[in-house]
């Protein structure tokens, strides 16, 4: 289901920088202890690690980076 939802918004996103707060986390015991929705970190977790979701993201052509491209871009 986490990968359907993925793809979904995935493949909705406008041309342009777009900005996605998860909190994707592998499963331990310290996790089901402070976090109530674990079952959600670890099922983003597992989608975004999956081969299926890397392939739609390359299919999609869309383009990952992280803070320290934005940070450049903004100070060029």
């Amino acid at each position: 289901a986490h990968i359907d939802v993925a793809k979904k918004q995935l493949g909705e996103l406008p041309i342009g920088i777009t900005h996605f707060i998860m909190h994707p986390s592998v499963d331990t015991p310290e996790l089901r202890a402070i976090c109530p929705d674990w079952k959600a970190r670890v099922a983003n977790y597992n989608a975004f690690m999956s081969d299926e979701l890397k392939k739609f993201i390359e299919g999609e052509d869309i383009k990952l980076i992280g803070y320290r491209q934005i940070r450049d871009a903004m100070r060029s």
